[in-house]
């Protein structure tokens, strides 16, 4: 409910950008600072000093000439820099054609996207088949076959979301997770019969009803299909109820602990035939664990599955399937359905035509627009230099580890024997396991969008059936791991840290800069990613990825307690007090601590390199912290991003891991009564 309120709220108060008043200054933490990630929200804002607010202050000039492109809600560092690589990759797939069969295949693609004509005199057409071969099914047997044929089921599951990664309990086998079925909203209440719908449904339903309309039903018939496609999901309710009380006190790692075999999963669903439909799809289940993370609600699909529900069943398929094709369309469809989705996205304006294939082409094919990016776009010679700054953080981590007083002998030992086994990918893999080939033919050849879509939504299911079957041993990257995206992260389950090559330049890297401002870039990423693997979450995983205490008992009850200390200020953290003085309370708290926890261990490692440098230059270093998290983004966008988001809002993570260093401190003057003044009592330090 208050992910709803959010929204709401965001949508009422975007024209209204003045602070709320409070009954004192300093009553909450970060009583100062503004939310300098508002687009627009400089106006008519006096001298902002950097010892009041850091981020505000040091991107303001920035800020108040950024342009947001159209078809985005956002500009930021990240954004400025992927622009860069999307251009790059632009001119490649634009550029002369190469005896290269993937590069072909995107080139191919790309053109069929952006042929408008064609587009628009198909218009819906190749979805057509896929409606009357839906509709016209008259049992669950038939609903079963349907489900079964990657020709026929567009959705490409059977109606859930999935993802493969490692076993937390064997973490050199990888497992297939079914997390929840595909579902209008994750908020039980949105399904609550009222006078009014919840914005999440209603966007929801806008859409669905017009890509009904187009496909020739009539208001009725289209508010009739998503009215049963509704009742369906309403179904699902029990099984929401039950799994939220089953998981109170639990964490993540105990959702991925919900694993069974296949002869379970059937005992346990005897109407809804998942490990056949699974196995028709490509995946080779047999004999495997299958990760269910809500097992409850697939019960609850499986109590539907039925002869007597069958037209509530189609229309759930129809309607979730059809909303997943608007952008392949014709363009009154894509732009029509683009502004529908204006509510809970902030974006009211079409992107430019190159940037939309570009975007598209990465979400179909992320695997293949990798390869060619850093087969012909990227400097190779930035992997070793960006493999010794990996390992310098780490070093200077091992340190850090050795001199936490707070830590027993032991647990300081399994924490550095871990920091010891992490696997570093850097840049792009070495190695690419065969996962066979796309070809898309190009209009010349008689190839069409939807066939290329079709085509290459099922290679990217055969490489996610194929790495169900590989053995997790650190010689390979995933392939959800997309390393020409501006990214890094820490997976738990294998205990490695990935640093991608599209996070290689920007305001992130150049091979150019001096130590402090790369330290303050792409290290601060790097110092994160590590201290992800002893954040709330992280710690809980063991030197192999394996979900395994290795904390002495009372290292556990210490650690707690400076986490409980971290979560307490941002619970009374107010992330965007020129919309909504909702502070992030306690269930924001919780979702944001493993990153809050992630940016102060980084920056506290880093220090730690500068102390060791001779006539370092702080400011150069503190200033590169805050450019990194520049970003301004459409107010309508701000609150529900906030609401779903597991990264603290982006002025906090330069301002609160800076203003908990003394370092910060003398480097600026920043006095008791400045904004970004913590006392050294209340500075919060978890590692």
């Amino acid at each position: 409910m208050k992910k709803l309120l959010c929204i709401l709220l965001a949508l009422t108060m975007v024209l209204s950008l003045g602070v709320p008043a409070f009954a004192a200054e300093g009553e909450r933490p970060g009583a100062a600072w503004i939310d300098s990630g508002i687009y627009g929200v400089y106006e008519g804002k006096g001298e902002i000093r950097l010892q009041d607010d850091f981020a505000a202050a040091v991107n303001r000039e920035w800020a108040e000439s950024a342009k947001i492109n159209d078809g985005e809600a956002n500009v930021s560092a990240r954004t400025e820099h992927t622009d860069e690589i999307n251009r790059e990759k632009i001119a490649l797939i634009t550029g002369e054609k190469k005896d290269d069969e993937k590069l072909t295949s995107l080139q191919n693609l790309y053109a069929l996207l952006l042929d408008w004509d064609a587009r628009n005199a198909a218009g819906l057409d190749g979805l057509k088949p896929f409606v009357e071969d839906l509709m016209g099914l008259s049992s669950v047997e038939e609903m079963t076959a349907f489900l079964s044929d990657p020709q026929r089921n567009l959705f490409g599951t059977p109606m859930v979301m999935d993802m493969v990664m490692g076993n937390t309990e064997d973490a050199f086998t990888n497992i297939l997770y079914i997390m929840t079925p595909a579902m209008f909203s994750d908020d039980p209440s949105a399904y609550e019969a009222g006078d009014e719908e919840s914005p999440a449904i209603a966007v929801n339903r806008q859409l669905c009803e017009y890509m009904l309309r187009k496909l020739g039903y009539s208001e009725s018939e289209a508010k009739e299909l998503f009215d049963k496609a509704m009742d369906f999901e309403r179904g699902f309710l029990p099984g929401l109820e039950a799994m939220e009380k089953k998981m109170e006190g639990k964490g993540t790692a105990d959702v991925f602990s919900q694993r069974f075999t296949t002869e379970e999963i059937r005992d346990m669903y005897k109407n809804y035939p998942l490990c056949e439909i699974y196995k028709a799809l490509g995946f080779d289940l047999d004999g495997r664990l299958v990760g269910i993370m809500t097992p409850d609600v697939i019960g609850c699909i499986d109590a539907q599955y039925t002869d007597e529900n069958l037209d509530k069943l189609k229309a759930w398929v129809l309607a979730h399937t059809i909303t997943e094709f608007t952008s392949y369309c014709d363009r009154e469809t894509f732009a029509e359905t683009t502004l529908l989705q204006a509510p809970m996205t902030g974006i009211d304006t079409l992107p430019p035509d190159e940037i939309y294939a570009m975007k598209t082409i990465t979400a179909l094919v992320p695997s293949l627009v990798d390869e060619v990016y850093v087969e012909y776009c990227f400097d190779k010679s930035i992997k070793p230099q960006i493999y010794d700054l990996t390992v310098m953080m780490i070093d200077a981590y091992r340190e850090m580890l050795r001199e936490e007083d707070w830590l027993s002998d032991a647990t300081k030992a399994a924490a550095i024997e871990k920091l010891d086994n992490i696997k570093i990918n850097v840049c792009y893999p070495d190695n690419l396991p065969d996962v066979g080939s796309l070809t898309i033919k190009s209009a010349e050849e008689g190839g069409t969008l939807f066939d290329a879509i079709k085509a290459a939504r099922i290679f990217g299911r055969g490489i996610a059936a194929e790495i169900v079957q590989r053995r997790n041993d650190g010689t390979y990257w995933k392939f959800d791991n997309y390393y020409s995206t501006l990214a890094a992260c820490y997976v738990q389950t294998e205990n490695s840290i990935n640093v991608f090559a599209g996070i290689c330049g920007g305001d992130y890297y150049q091979a150019d800069w001096p130590l402090e401002k790369k330290l303050g870039g792409v290290c601060m990423v790097v110092g994160h990613e590590i201290t992800h693997a002893f954040d709330d979450s992280g710690a809980t995983f063991d030197k192999d990825g394996n979900y395994k205490d290795w904390w002495a008992e009372e290292d556990t009850a210490k650690f707690h307690e400076r986490v409980d200390k971290l979560k307490a200020w941002y619970r009374d953290f107010v992330p965007a007090p020129e919309l909504s003085d909702e502070p992030y309370g306690e269930e924001g708290a919780n979702r944001v601590s493993g990153e809050a926890i992630s940016d102060l261990g980084s920056v506290k490692c880093l220090l730690s390199i500068a102390a060791k440098q001779e006539n370092f230059d702080y400011e150069m270093f503190f200033t590169q912290l805050a450019i990194i998290q520049k970003n301004a983004r459409y107010a309508a966008a701000e609150l529900p991003t906030l609401a779903n988001e597991t990264h603290p809002v982006e002025y906090s993570r330069c301002n609160v891991p800076l203003s908990n260093f003394e370092k910060f401190h003398e480097t600026f003057g920043v006095q008791e009564g400045d904004g970004m003044y913590t006392a050294p009592a209340d500075r919060i330090t978890v590692w």
